[in-house]
């Protein structure tokens, strides 16, 4: 193999991770989500404080014992349990406009079916905070 054709290949991978990459979609509405790459994508229409406190409720109705809490100004994240022994990690970051974008990822490589289930909750707690 010469140089050349080593060349060709690194910059034919390099295209592959820049277009096929491990972020986020970027475009997603309000109170809608995407799933992607093992994780639920979400922004919901209401500030971190209010979004935070409705997803440590939904944890508690869904009976996933939190493993570990953590919220700032800039950024909050939720560790649990489930009793299965898998995972659920939900990061919440401030958008735009009092808006929260959150991210459900449930074990390891995901199961969007739980994750679904996870933000269902966190939005009919959303609906009770806001009246």
């Amino acid at each position: 193999m010469t140089i050349r054709e080593f060349s060709k290949y690194v910059v034919f991978a390099c295209m592959m991770l820049i277009l096929c990459g491990c972020s986020k979609p970027i475009l997603i509405g309000t109170d809608a989500a995407v799933y992607s790459r093992g994780s639920l994508y979400a922004v919901a229409g209401q500030d971190l404080d209010s979004v935070y406190k409705a997803t440590l409720a939904a944890m508690k109705q869904l009976e996933i014992e939190i493993a570990e809490q953590n919220k700032d100004v800039f950024y909050a994240k939720v560790i649990g349990k489930i009793a299965d022994g898998r995972t659920v990690t939900i990061r919440l970051e401030p958008g735009a406009d009092k808006s929260t974008e959150l991210e459900i990822q449930t074990s390891t490589f995901g199961n969007e079916e739980r994750s679904r289930v996870i933000y269902k909750k966190i939005q009919e707690n959303l609906k009770t905070v806001s009246k």
